[in-house]
């Protein structure tokens, strides 16, 4: 596990180095504490963190809240919150977040794939608010023996107006540790965001820790 850990960190450093000045790179940290109320019913909190090594700084920090409850054995329905802190040049900004978000999975399935869709309304304390749509899916493979499982995903983010999808995601991980009260993954992220009509990318390497209790 500790070779796995140093090499993950060789290969953050390895792709902070080759990337071009105007590319972005990332290390991104979340925490997840899951906790389940009964068979329906589950809460999670949750913070995550995105930090830019070469600026030595935080870009962004948010921190969730969610209920969700499980209608049957593939569908889910939640209602989550989320408050964020974005680094800007003129200051902090500050968001809030109510989501309105959906879940389905295909039960019983060596390759476990799940699909999240979310309604959410945006809030800043400067700029102009906005509604927008979140999409996902997940595929987690199943694992050799002891050794990691892998996982793909997309996430995509698009805003309910004229601007439309605004944000790409695409991750590839490994699912290096499971236990019954813990789960480690790390991933890398190749990202695109909509800017004044132009797409730029971004690169970022993470974390995961999803605490169950």
């Amino acid at each position: 596990m500790k070779r796995l850990l140093g090499l993950f960190v060789l290969l953050a450093c390895v792709i902070s180095s080759q990337a071009q000045e105007e590319k972005k790179f990332y290390l991104w940290n979340t925490s997840c504490v899951h906790l389940k109320l009964n068979s329906d019913y589950k809460m999670k909190f949750s913070s995550k963190i995105h930090y830019l090594p070469e600026e030595h700084f935080r870009d962004m920090t948010y921190l969730d809240f969610a209920l969700s409850r499980k209608m049957n054995d593939w569908f889910s329905l939640g209602l989550a919150f989320r408050g964020a802190q974005t680094r800007k040049e003129t200051g902090d900004v500050m968001e809030y977040r109510p989501q309105f978000v959906t879940g389905l999975q295909l039960p019983k399935s060596k390759i476990k794939c799940k699909t999240t869709n979310r309604l959410e309304y945006r809030t800043f304390s400067e700029g102009d608010a906005y509604a927008r749509y979140y999409h996902n899916i997940f595929v987690r493979f199943p694992g050799q023996g002891a050794w990691p499982k892998p996982y793909l995903g997309e996430e995509l983010f698009t805003k309910l107006s004229s601007d439309g999808m605004h944000l790409a995601r695409i991750y590839g991980g490994l699912e290096m540790l499971k236990l019954d009260y813990l789960r480690i993954d790390m991933y890398y992220v190749w990202q695109q965001t909509k800017r004044n009509s132009d797409w730029q990318g971004a690169d970022a390497v993470g974390i995961n820790l999803h605490f169950f209790i």
